[in-house]
């Protein structure tokens, strides 16, 4: 009879603090720029993660960081359609707390802002 395959672990939920949340989009729009400007963004995210650690005392890894902020993206869009009377008829879900605590910290929309290019 053939052992049974390994369990697999389940992946751990990390319940992020409202501070600790800010710092990461403040940081991300301190790096706004790097992003742009760079093919991989590995780096920055580990740069952002230190940031955290270094300064909340708080353990996040680079991929723990970039799950975190496009939740928050995500987040700020679904509140986005749902004030706007979801137009574009798209899925729409209630908010959590996060989706409403941080939506005006994300409402100017920096990850979507490029640089001044002549044409």
């Amino acid at each position: 009879m053939a052992a049974p395959p390994p369990a697999v672990p389940a992946p751990v939920i990390v319940q992020w603090p409202f501070d600790v949340t800010l710092a990461l989009i403040q940081q991300r729009r301190r790096h706004h720029q790097r992003f742009e400007d760079a093919t991989r963004h590995n780096h920055l995210w580990t740069r952002i993660a230190n940031h955290i650690q270094n300064n909340y005392n708080y353990q996040m890894t680079a991929s723990q960081c970039q799950i975190k902020w496009y939740a928050l993206k995500q987040g700020y869009e679904n509140s986005k359609r749902l004030l706007q009377g979801n137009p574009s008829g798209r899925h729409i879900r209630s908010p959590n707390s996060y989706d409403r605590r941080f939506y005006n910290e994300m409402a100017d929309e920096f990850w979507t802002q490029t640089g001044n290019y002549l044409l």
